[in-house]
This record gives structure tokens, sequence and C-alpha cells, in this order.
């Protein structure tokens, strides 16, 4: 357990383990970060660096910046904020990983160890689908191996595949039919992402030798727990080549980039990557080399605005987010509810076409809990970094005692994930 320890005049603070509660946590970051204004230097130094190690854990711990902060303390505060806000970045463009053993381990034990370590939920769809539902007993060995490549392995062994328009946010499994092939095989993982292909499409003009052409469809899945807001792949870094070294066109005429619709519900996309066709004595792509860029939401953040009817430009900051309450007024029968959503870097995900922005959840909660859901929303205004949402509500009576709470990805990560695919058979 994390542990805060005085010795010769310098507070010590052990790094967290998965033992640490958080009022221990909470405990700790308040003693360091009252040591960000220490009288020697060496002990302000000491203390960012021992914030900074405790990781993204921390960073919704750290006080506030007001008028009584020094500037110094600002200054450490702001870098403290930097480095846990890319950790924390870096978190969720990780994979999770599963370790799990057991010799004769049944099917819905595994998935259920699975779904705890890593957070992804997963659905057995088998009576859906009309099949059914036995729980064989599997041999696991698993040792930190990432979410896709470790349920791959035992859907594998367990004779199952995934039905990949499952929806609820969830990898659905469904039986394999007899002439699947493994789903290990073509297979790359990157990230928190796993890439397939898994058709070919081969057209040849018959009247206009020079329009020859095929497309290669790629299956992206990712983590359920991810949920990212775009994925983009750019053409000019697709690069494949034959079994014999030579390189292969990337057809790029239409258009420099694929830019695919991320539905918040499935885990699960189509590309497909257009190519010259090859001569006809091309049997294979040896290797396609690509990066697949991703624009991904960070942890969820809850803001809560209370004392509707006296609010009025009421400010809130979380990491990378900060949430304005514009005003809460009755608009002839209506109460309206305007917010600004600013991040201090959105990158690509604010443009006009993403509407991740609207489905973040917002409601009013009543002092006994209950939740009213909105009655419309409008947009008021949209900038790179901000967006503003007037949320409608019809009350029968004024919103006092009520809270608005609106929920939101505290940062936005931009990242590439590179993959390698080898040994595509052509048609």
């Amino acid at each position: 357990m994390s542990g805060v320890l005085l010795l010769a005049g310098c507070l010590m603070v052990a790094a967290p383990d998965d033992t640490t509660s958080p009022e221990q946590l909470a405990l700790d970051v308040r003693k360091l970060a009252r040591q960000l204004d220490a009288p020697r230097l060496a002990d302000r130094q000491k203390a960012e660096a021992d914030l900074i190690e405790l990781g993204p854990q921390a960073l919704e711990l750290l006080p506030k910046i007001d008028s009584r902060t020094s500037a110094e303390t600002k200054q450490r505060l702001a870098r403290i904020r930097r480095k846990l806000q890319e950790a924390q970045a870096q978190e969720a463009a990780s994979p999770s990983t599963v370790t799990l053993k057991g010799e004769s381990m049944p099917l819905s034990e595994f998935l259920a160890a699975v779904e705890k370590q890593t957070g992804n939920k997963i659905l057995d769809l088998r009576e859906k689908f009309g099949q059914a539902k036995t729980d064989p007993k599997l041999k696991i060995n698993l040792d930190k191996v990432p979410f896709w490549k470790a349920l791959d392995q035992v859907l594998d062994q367990a004779g199952m595949t995934v039905y990949p328009y499952a929806s609820e946010r969830a990898v659905g499994i469904i039986a394999k039919s007899g002439k699947d092939t493994r789903r290990q095989d073509h297979t790359v993982y990157t990230g928190p992402f796993r890439i397939e292909p898994v058709t070919i499409i081969a057209t040849r003009e018959l009247r206009d030798t020079g329009r020859q052409s095929m497309k290669i469809k790629l299956e992206v899945s990712w983590e359920p727990r991810l949920a990212p807001i775009s994925l983009r792949q750019n053409l000019a870094d697709i690069r494949a080549v034959d079994e014999n070294g030579r390189a292969l066109t990337v057809d790029n005429r239409h258009g420099g980039e694929i830019d695919a619709q991320v539905n918040r519900d499935e885990t699960t996309i189509e590309m497909y990557l257009p190519m010259a066709l090859p001569p006809r004595d091309v049997r294979k792509i040896a290797t396609l080399d690509g990066r697949l860029d991703a624009v991904l939401p960070g942890k969820t953040t809850t803001f809560r605005f209370d004392k509707l009817s006296q609010a009025k430009g009421v400010e809130k900051r979380v990491a990378g987010v900060t949430v304005t309450l514009d005003h809460a007024r009755k608009d002839e029968s209506v109460w309206e509810i305007a917010v600004s959503i600013r991040f201090d870097e959105a990158g690509e995900a604010l443009e006009s076409h993403r509407d991740w922005i609207f489905n973040n959840e917002a409601y009013l909660e009543t002092p006994d809990g209950k939740r009213i859901k909105d009655d419309g929303i409008e947009t008021t205004h949209q900038s790179k970094n901000e967006v503003g949402i007037k949320y409608l509500f019809v009350l029968e009576k004024p919103p006092t005692g009520m809270t608005f709470v609106y929920k939101t990805p505290a940062d936005i990560l931009s990242t590439g994930f590179e993959y390698k695919i080898k040994d595509i058979p052509l048609p």
C-alpha cells in the first residue's frame, strides 16, 4: 500500500499499487501538493516528480488553482496535469491484457474473468442464432496477453468466432461454421485494435482495359471499453508488395484517405483499401503495411451544476476539458440549459460531421436522485475546440433543488497505430 514517510525533513510517498485505497491516494496527493510550495527547491522538485509518479488516478485529486496559488505552484501543477493527461491518454491507447491459467476452465468462467480484468463486455449470442449453448472446458495459459489476441486464441480452441454486429458496445460470440478458418490467421493486433483482411474484390473491365481494380476489405475491431470518435486510413501510409518483392499500387485517384464513420454502439467497422489489379502471376500480397489514425476519448468525467435559477457562466474544469453552464432559464413552456464544452486540444474530434459530443450523457437530477432526460437539444455554437449545446426540458415546475449533470471525456487523444498484415492470398 502507498504510504507517507517524513525522512530528514523531506516528504516521501511510495508509488500506489493495486491495493492503495482512494482515501490514501487522496491523502498522498494533498501532502505532496503542499510541498510544491516548500521553501527548498529540491523538495518542490521531488514533490512534482512524486505526483507524476502517482499516475493518472491522481489527476482529478490535484488542487484547484485560485488567487492564493503561487506562480511557481501554478507552473508546476500545469506541468503535472499535462504529464498525467499524457499518461492517461496512453493508457487508453494501450491494449487491455488478460492473465488466466486453468487446465480445464469452462468457457463461461473464462469470459466472466476476461470481462472483469479488461472492462470489455462479451455477449454469448448462440441461443439468439439458434445454436446450442455448450460450455466447453478449455486449457488456458495466458500471461498479460492483449485482449483480442487472448480472445481469438480461446475462441479458436472452443470452435467459436465473433459476430461483428452485436451492438451494445460488446463483443458478440457465436459458434463457427464448419468452413471458418482460425481467427488468428492473417490477423494483426495493434494497441486496442484487431485488423483482419476478410475479402478480396477483383474487377477486370472487358471493354476498358485501363479500369482494372482490386479492393481489400479490412475488418477493424476495437475493445468495447474504448468507443473511438473516429478512425482514418491515409492511403499514402499503405505499402504493399507481392511474393517477389514487387510493389503493388494503391489507387488513390478518388481521395487520399478513408474516413470511417464510427457508431458508438458497435465495435467493428469495415474499410475497403483500393488497389490497382496486379498481374495474373501475382499469387499473394506478401506484406501490407499501414497505419490506422484514431481519435480516442479519455476517461469520462462528471460535471454537476446546482442552484440552476442563479447559475450563469459557471465554469468547471477537469483535466483537459472545461464545461461552462452558460445559463438556465425558461422560454415559454420550456426550460433551457445551455452549456459550452471546451477542450484544450480537440484535434479533429469536433469537426462538423462528428456527432459523438451530442450523445454525451446529460440530464436533470431531482433531490431524491430521479433522472429527467431532455426533450431535445440545439447547437448554439461550434469551433475547433469548443461546442455549445442547449438542452430543452418540459417541466411542470421550475428546477428548484435540481442538479444538471453532464458527462464527457476529459481528454481527446489523436494517435496512429501501425500494422503489418502478411501472406494475403489473391483470387
